[in-house]
C-alpha cells in the first residue's frame, strides 16, 4: 500500500449518524419544550429536517473526501483537514496494538473499523479508520505489525481474520459464556439505569396517570416496594446477561509467535492483536457475584491502553476457574505462568483498615437512624456490613514477589491481583502517612505505562520490613553489588 487512500464512502453516514447522536438529546428538548411554539408546526418541522440532514451529510463528504492515509511499511501517514489541514505521520515502533472491529452498519457492506492504539496514546485510539475493506485491513495489520498473513480477502465473519498458521490457544466455551453472563457486574449498571429511567418517568406521563396507575405503590406495603424493587433488578439482570453475550460472543485467542489476537463479539465482531513483549502487567479480578463460585476475569494491560468500557485495559480471559488460572496462562502466556503467594500484612493493620469502613458506615447509619423510622436496623447493618468489608479487605491485601516479578493483592469491593514484570515498573514508590507513622506502616505503589497516564497499584499498610525486602528487590545497587 504505497498510494494515498481513502475510506469508503459509507463513512460519510457514519459520520451523519455520529453528529445525529451527539445532537440527539439536544432535538428531543427543543421538540418537546417548543410543543407550543407555532413555528415547529409543519411544514417547518419538515423543511429543518432536511435541512439538518442536508448540512450534515455535506460536512461528512468533505470530511471523508479530505480524510486519506498511506502505510509504507515503516509508518503510517494521516492526511486530513476541511479549513485545516492536517498531517499525522505514525512509526510502525510506536504502535502497540491493532484493534479491528466490525459494527452492523459496517458488516451490511462487507466493511471493518481499524483502532490503531499506541504508547501513552490516551483513552482513546491514535487513529481509527472508520470504514475500510477486511483486505485492507489484513495488509495494514502486516504491514504495521509484522505479522503473517496468508493473501486474499476471504475472511471468516465469527473471526475476523484470515486463517493463518496460528493456531487457537483458548477459547470460551458456550458453558462458561453462559456463566460468564450470569455472573456479570455489569447487572449493577444495568439497575442504575433503569432506576433513573424510571425516575424521569413523571417528565414523560402526564401526573394524573402517573397518581392513578402507579401511586398506590407509594401508599402501600413495604412488601410492594421490595416486589418492584426486585421486578427491576430481574430485568437489569436480563439486559446485563444479553449484553455479556452479545459482547464475549466467538471468543477465541490465538497466538503466532509474539502476537496475541483475540477475536469476540456477535453483533460487533472485535478482532484485537497485542504483542507479548508489550504486556505491562496481568490483573485477575474476582467480582462479589464470581468469587463463591471460584471464577475471575482475567485482563491484560500494555502500554496501548485499552478500551473504556474494560477500564482502560483488554480482557484476555472472560471467565476462568481460579485453580486453573496457571493453565490457562500456560497456554497463552507463559512467562506469567507460576505460582503467587501472597504475604500477609502485618497484624497490628488490622485496626486501620477496620477503622477506614467503620467511620464512613457510622455517619451513613447515623443519618438512617435519624432520618427513617425503625433506622436503628438499617443502621446496625450497614455497621455490620462495613466491618465485614474492612475485615475481607485486610485479610485480602498483600503482595508477593520473585526474581523477575511483582505481584499485589487488594480488595475494594472485587478482590485484584495484579502481577507486574520487575522491568515493567515505571516507579515504585514507598509513602508514610502521619497516622501510619503511629504504628509503622507504609504504603507501597507500584505505576505501570498503559496510557497518557498510566497507572498505578498500591498496598497499604505494609511492615518497614516488607518495605525493605522491596526496596532490596528493586534497587539496582542489589544487582551491581553482585556483579562487583
Amino acid at each position: 500500500m504505497s498510494n494515498p487512500k481513502r475510506l469508503h464512502p459509507v463513512v460519510i453516514f457514519l459520520l451523519l449518524f455520529k453528529a445525529l447522536k451527539e445532537l440527539m438529546i439536544p432535538i428531543i428538548a427543543a421538540f418537546v419544550f417548543g410543543r407550543g411554539a407555532t413555528s415547529w408546526d409543519f411544514p417547518f418541522t419538515i423543511y429543518f429536517i432536511i435541512c439538518g440532514f442536508i448540512i450534515f451529510f455535506i460536512y461528512g463528504y468533505f470530511k471523508w473526501y479530505t480524510y486519506t492515509y498511506e502505510v509504507d511499511g515503516v509508518e503510517l501517514k494521516i492526511k486530513q483537514g476541511i479549513f485545516i489541514k492536517k498531517n499525522r505521520f505514525i512509526r510502525r515502533e510506536r504502535i502497540y496494538s491493532i484493534d479491528i472491529t466490525a459494527g452492523v452498519f459496517q458488516r451490511l457492506f462487507h466493511l471493518v473499523a481499524v483502532k490503531v492504539e499506541t504508547a501513552g496514546g490516551g483513552t482513546e485510539p491514535e487513529v481509527v479508520l472508520a470504514a475500510v475493506t477486511k483486505k485492507d485491513a489484513l495488509q495494514i495489520k502486516k504491514q504495521l505489525l509484522a505479522v503473517s498473513v496468508e493473501n486474499g480477502n476471504e475472511t471468516n465473519d465469527a473471526e475476523l481474520s484470515v486463517q493463518s498458521s496460528s493456531e487457537i490457544q483458548w477459547r470460551l466455551s458456550n458453558k462458561n459464556l453462559v456463566l460468564a453472563a450470569l455472573t456479570s457486574s455489569g447487572i449493577g449498571i444495568a439497575f442504575m439505569a433503569l432506576v433513573a429511567l424510571a425516575s424521569q418517568l413523571e417528565d414523560w406521563i402526564l401526573n394524573d396517570y402517573l397518581i392513578n396507575s402507579f401511586g398506590y405503590i407509594f401508599q402501600s406495603s413495604v412488601a410492594v416496594i421490595i416486589v418492584a424493587a426486585t421486578m427491576i433488578f430481574f430485568l437489569s439482570w436480563l439486559v446485563s446477561i444479553i449484553g455479556t453475550i452479545l459482547k464475549y460472543g466467538n471468543f477465541i485467542i490465538r497466538k503466532k509467535d509474539d502476537e496475541i489476537e483475540i477475536a469476540r463479539g456477535i453483533l460487533e465482531k472485535r478482532q484485537l492483536t497485542i504483542s507479548i513483549t508489550r504486556i505491562t502487567a496481568i490483573r485477575v479480578v474476582e467480582s462479589l457475584f464470581r468469587q463463591p463460585f471460584g471464577l475471575a476475569t482475567v485482563y491484560v494491560e500494555s502500554a496501548g491502553g485499552g478500551s473504556k468500557d474494560e477500564q482502560l485495559s483488554t480482557v484476555l480471559f472472560p471467565l476462568v476457574r481460579i485453580k486453573e488460572l496457571k493453565d490457562h496462562l500456560g497456554e497463552v502466556i507463559p512467562d506469567f505462568c507460576f505460582e503467587q503467594p501472597i504475604e500477609p500484612l502485618p497484624k497490628r493493620a488490622k485496626m486501620r483498615y477496620l477503622i477506614r469502613k467503620v467511620v464512613p458506615g457510622a455517619i451513613i447509619a447515623g443519618f438512617i437512624a435519624f432520618f427513617i423510622p425503625y433506622g436503628f436496623i438499617g443502621a446496625a447493618l450497614v455497621l455490620v456490613l462495613a466491618l465485614l468489608i474492612g475485615n475481607q479487605q485486610f485479610k485480602d491485601a498483600g503482595f508477593g514477589k520473585n526474581d523477575h516479578f511483582l505481584w499485589i493483592s487488594y480488595r475494594a469491593l472485587s478482590k485484584t491481583l495484579v502481577i507486574i514484570p520487575k522491568q515493567r515498573i515505571q516507579a515504585l514508590e514507598i509513602k508514610q502517612s502521619l497516622f501510619q507513622q503511629l504504628r509503622t506502616l507504609f504504603t507501597i505503589q507500584a505505576s505501570i505505562l498503559t496510557s497518557i497516564v498510566g497507572k498505578a497499584f498500591r498496598t497499604v499498610d505494609i511492615s518497614e520490613k516488607q518495605k525493605e525486602e522491596i526496596l532490596t528487590w528493586y534497587s539496582y545497587e542489589e544487582t551491581k553489588g553482585k556483579k562487583v
